[in-house]
């Protein structure tokens, strides 16, 4: 239901997000992905906002960018979420927030991305501005929440642009530049199967498993940096036994490390591979995000004096900005740290500061454009 002070562009967000949201476009369910990627590409169809779908290994993304070779900003945002019960693809909008899966994460940000875009274009036209004289383009990906290798990543490889923003983390006052890399640490333990009541015969490997844990987490102990911009460790999921009158032969962890700029990963693998008695095994490792700095950044901060730099502990697909020397930020609405939980949900007030900066941003930008 719509508040006494909030505008026309905020209603027209939180109805398109909650379209969006009734979406069930998790990665186990591919064909929703598609279907919630024609819902857009539709949308942008009936504006008149030319677009196209970009696949890649079954990854639909949608791409909206008049200016045909190169575009001065790129909004980027995500459609797909992580799974939940079928009740959180239904939206709710209570006390000022829209409850949901997608809410925070991603699918109002792919709504702003599509209304902004949309005014901007209608507004041109009525000036008699060409298309292809606008500043802004918007990329919707689809695999996000999976690593954003089909989506973000095969989809910037064919886009020039001069700035990104990726709408997917921070606040409206914090604007993000620089998130921490991910590194997925695989540890198995090898032992020698028993009887489970003569384990004196065997080798647990469940035991030697917990004391390699034990030793691991030793390397993370002591860093006490009071933004916890130091590395971090979770011990996400241990696969051991096949049955209870049986000692383990095989044991396996994997850890959730995030790490900064000040640690070396293949140094603090290698001293872990030395510490332990089992194997340490790679098996994904990420770079971090760092924004190398950008006129559109201090014009930005410029236009938004409320606004601040800071720092974020996830990841996004704002790390492909990096691979492929894109200047950008990651940037958003609150949300409350709400992303992947029972409770999603989106503060609808800071969807129109949201806005408002952007257009604001964006008509300085078409008023006096950088470089």
């Amino acid at each position: 239901m719509a508040t006494e002070n909030e505008t026309t562009n905020t209603r027209e967000i939180v109805e398109l997000t909650k379209d969006l949201i009734r979406f069930p476009s998790t990665s186990t369910r591919p064909e929703e992905i598609l279907n919630c990627a024609r819902f857009i590409e539709n949308w942008f169809n009936r504006h008149d906002i030319p677009c196209r779908v970009i696949e890649h290994n079954g990854v639909p993304s949608v791409l909206a960018m008049p200016r045909r070779e190169r575009t001065p900003l790129l909004l980027m945002s995500h459609m797909d979420v992580v799974s939940a019960s079928h009740q959180l693809f239904e939206p709710l909008e209570k006390g000022g927030k829209l409850y949901g899966r997608g809410a925070i994460d991603d699918k109002y940000a792919a709504a702003l991305s599509m209304v902004l875009l949309k005014n901007r274009i209608e507004k041109s036209r009525s000036l008699g501005i060409d298309d292809s004289r606008l500043v802004l383009g918007a990329l919707i990906t689809g695999d996000e929440e999976t690593g954003g290798y089909d989506g973000a990543r095969y989809a910037l490889g064919q886009i020039a642009c001069d700035f990104c923003i990726a709408l997917d983390g921070g606040s409206v006052e914090t604007i993000v530049i620089k998130e921490k890399g991910v590194l997925r640490l695989k540890l198995v333990a090898e032992g020698k199967t028993a009887h489970g009541a003569r384990p004196w015969l065997g080798i647990n490997a469940i035991e030697k498993l917990m004391e390699d844990c034990r030793i691991v987490k030793g390397f993370f102990d002591g860093l006490s940096d009071p933004e916890h911009w130091n590395r971090t460790i979770n011990l996400s999921i241990i696969n051991a036994g096949e049955s209870v009158n049986q000692v383990p032969e095989r044991a396996e962890a994997v850890f959730d490390i995030r790490y900064t700029e000040n640690d070396d990963v293949d140094e603090l693998v290698g001293r872990i591979q030395a510490a332990i008695s089992g194997t340490a095994t790679i098996e994904e490792c990420e770079p971090l995000f760092v924004s190398p700095g950008s006129p559109y950044l201090d014009r930005l901060l410029e236009l938004a004096p409320q606004t601040f730099t800071g720092i974020a502990h996830g990841a996004s697909d704002a790390r492909f900005l990096t691979q492929f020397d894109i200047p950008g930020i990651v940037w958003g609405a609150e949300g409350n740290s709400s992303q992947h939980s029972k409770d999603e949900h989106l503060e609808i007030e800071s969807i129109d500061r949201l806005y408002e900066l952007l257009d604001r941003f964006v008509g300085d930008l078409q008023e006096s454009p950088l470089g």
